[in-house]
């Protein structure tokens, strides 16, 4: 890597908020100019358009324009604003919250969207179905409607997380009537359910059309809620697999935006020059992304804590971070990425040492044999572009050097979500996880034995079982003494530090790109999964 390069990047991108501000922080009261598409292009295609089907990030963003949840949020650290739900109320003792639902709320095929909705999609769909549906109303003693716009929610015991639920992508409402005649205790019949496919929401955005391997079409939904919005008249999700192509689309205007680092570092770099172009890394505070490599602990010899030690200390964090992504990222220490209020500072960064990491695999009994191999190991990549595809490169290379030959496996995203979530038939795999604004909405899913679930995206795929994490989520998502919750957490830090169920890498950044003619993208600290019933164009 070029180090001029590097340091370029790096001083565009840390620039790039105070250029790209929040500037639709406060909910806009008029569209400045109406009409236009949007055109967008990220690194691979979709595989289904409800993120019930999967939270993968082409899937969110594309879904979150069509379904919306109960609540909308404002800034970077996602403050609750009205969005389905135009008011609420919460008990004095935090285990009642009652929701009075906007009116004249129209789905997309016109019929009316009520409470009975909210409660169907609750718990029938989200709670059993979402990857993180269990963290977030694991303790939901019920839901009410006493009246077409009235929703109650009674918990056992107070969430503190509880208001940060309601995102689009998160708990995105369904209707009810769409589901009608599927078994609903069934996940393949839920999410191979048409609505999965042609959507049926309330969001801004109606579906028009998906011509697989060439685009998505969304129209403007003409009986929105919010009367005069949205501004576009359209969006389109256009499938550009290579890095290069894309960056000239957005280059030539044909694509308006390249979302949540869409674009290869080294495009993005030649790109900031242009005049025509806006490069930031603002809009994605609330996301909080660790990059890890997953591991099958379900055999040996990814079992034995020593070999786990040994992979982790064969790479180069610092290399994974300033040469494979450029500089947009730092090493990882653990779980929780170092932006988090609950982020243990006292935790030790990773030891990069091939040397040890040879004397370890001696003494965990995998001497080197023929060829200098102690054992083989399969790897799969997470299909996201072209840095998986170098790191799994790196790794195989890094590894090589230490005795374990590496065969690397590839896939597309509905492949490689079948391989790693509902076969478990891999070894290593490299993929990121989002931390949300909580850890017990974005940690616990990956490493709490209650998600060890076939067919449930980005979960425990690992099988990774300690009796000590479990306790410590069970008692932080609960806890509401801040100083004994923060303890929780540095507690399971330290654990999944020292245990290695996977092996944490880096903590990426993300860059969008977009043409300067589009206004309003920037507006919380999930820009990319708002619903862009804002977004114009000149």
């Amino acid at each position: 890597m070029n180090s001029k390069i590097l340091k370029t990047l790096r001083a565009m991108l840390l620039a790039a908020p105070a250029m790209a501000p929040f500037a639709g922080a406060a909910q806009a009261q008029t569209c400045p100019k109406t009409g236009g598409t949007l055109t967008y292009a990220y690194s691979l295609e979709p595989s289904a358009l409800s993120t019930i089907a999967t939270s993968a990030v082409p899937v969110a963003l594309v879904a979150t324009k069509m379904f919306e949840g109960l609540l909308n949020y404002e800034g970077p650290s996602l403050e609750p604003k009205p969005g389905l739900a135009e008011s609420w109320t919460i008990s004095e003792d935090k285990k009642t919250y009652t929701f009075k639902l906007r009116p004249n709320v129209k789905w997309h095929d016109g019929k009316p969207f009520t409470s009975e909705d909210v409660k169907f999609s609750i718990e029938k769909i989200v709670k059993p179905y979402h990857s993180r549906g269990h963290v977030y109303f694991g303790d939901l003693e019920g839901v009410a409607t006493p009246d077409p716009l009235t929703v109650v929610f009674t918990l056992k015991r107070p969430v503190p997380f509880f208001m940060n639920v309601f995102q689009a992508g998160e708990t995105p409402i369904l209707p009810a009537h769409a589901f009608a005649g599927i078994d609903m205790g069934t996940a393949a019949a839920v999410r191979g359910a048409e609505v999965m496919q042609k959507p049926v929401g309330t969001g801004p955005f109606r579906f028009k059309e998906w011509q697989k391997g060439s685009h998505i079409a969304l129209e403007r939904n003409k009986d929105y809620w919010r009367a005069g919005f949205p501004c576009l008249d359209g969006i389109i999700v256009r499938m550009i697999p290579d890095g290069a192509a894309r960056a000239i689309a957005v280059e030539t205007g044909e694509v308006d935006l390249a979302p949540m680092s869409g674009l290869p570092e080294a495009e993005v770099q030649r790109l900031s020059a242009s005049p025509k172009l806006e490069a930031s890394q603002a809009g994605s505070e609330a996301l909080g992304p660790n990059l890890w490599l997953e591991l099958n602990l379900r055999e040996k010899p990814l079992q034995d804590l020593k070999v786990r030690q040994a992979i982790s200390m064969a790479l180069n964090r610092e290399r994974i971070a300033d040469v494979i992504w450029y500089g947009q990222g730092k090493p990882a220490r653990g779980p929780i990425v170092s932006a988090s209020a609950f982020f243990d500072k006292s935790l030790p960064q990773y030891e990069y040492n091939p040397a040890k990491a040879g004397k370890l695999l001696d003494e965990a009994g995998y001497p080197k044999g023929a060829g200098n191999v102690r054992f083989k190991l399969s790897q799969n990549f997470l299909p996201y572009g072209e840095n998986y595809v170098r790191l799994a490169e790196y790794i195989r290379q890094e590894l090589g050097k230490i005795g374990i030959q590496v065969e690397t496996r590839s896939a597309d995203l509905g492949g490689w979500l079948k391989t790693i979530y509902t076969d478990w038939n891999f070894n290593l795999t490299s993929t990121f996880s989002h931390n949300y604004s909580d850890p017990s909405i974005g940690v616990e899913r990956t490493f709490g034995s209650g998600f060890i679930k076939k067919g449930a995206t980005f979960t425990n795929s690992m099988g990774y079982s300690n009796p000590k994490v479990d306790e410590l989520f069970a008692k932080s998502a609960h806890e509401t003494d801040p100083a004994a919750r923060r303890k929780q957490f540095d507690e399971l830090q330290k654990i999944l530090h020292e245990e290695l169920p996977v092996i944490f890498l880096m903590e990426p950044a993300y860059t969008h790109v977009w043409n300067r003619k589009v206004h309003g993208l920037i507006t919380n600290g999930i820009s990319m999964y708002s619903p862009w019933d804002a977004v114009w164009k000149d």
